[in-house]
């Protein structure tokens, strides 16, 4: 049973491609039946992957993104498409970056954005990474860069790495780096 204090009456898409659903509800609360509708985005859940190369270094990729204009610095990742979370993660490690992992664990999830979508981030450590050649859509210009643990936290500080996903990412996975890179990794 659903403790849920709303309750669908009717629901349709609105909008569809092969990324996203543009979804429309009515939807009563169940205290006072009071309708309203509620539009939303929904989303096959998604895979952020944080890589640590056998010098201790983090992969990021650096992307120009359509709807923000600019070039931004991400981990690697991308949409599931249904597949189990690490298997994805390991494809997407491998597409945006060419590093095929030796090891992944899944090690948590988040809400992208729990307010205007239903989407759901896994996040996978990769390790024991193996350097190989991109694999890339034809959609996508990635370029690569490793950098140490304390210069990402650099790059976070200064406003050069401002990906939500990822930020949310390398938070739920700050401890297992900070453990697995020693003492030069805590800032």
């Amino acid at each position: 049973m659903s403790d849920a204090p709303f309750r669908t009456i009717r629901s349709r898409t609105v909008f569809e491609n092969r990324w996203i659903r543009l979804v429309q509800d009515q939807v009563e609360a169940l205290d006072d039946e009071h309708r309203f509708e509620y539009t939303y985005l929904s989303v096959q859940d998604a895979v952020m992957v944080v890589g640590v190369t056998p010098e201790g270094e983090i992969p990021l990729i650096r992307q120009y993104r359509y709807p923000s204009k600019a070039y931004n610095f991400e981990l690697p990742g991308g949409g599931t498409g249904g597949r189990d979370a690490v298997e994805a993660a390991r494809e997407e490690l491998l597409e945006e970056t060419g590093y095929k992992a030796g090891k992944l664990e899944k090690v948590g999830d988040f809400v992208t954005y729990c307010g205007l979508a239903d989407e759901v981030c896994h996040v996978v450590l990769a390790w024991d990474l193996e350097a190989g050649p991109q694999q890339l859509e034809k959609t996508e210009r990635i370029e690569v860069r490793r950098v140490g643990y304390q210069r990402l936290l650099e790059m976070i500080r200064a406003g050069e790495f401002r990906d939500g996903m990822g930020l949310a990412a390398l938070n739920i996975a700050r401890g297992r780096l900070e453990r697995a890179l020693g003492p030069q990794a805590r800032a």
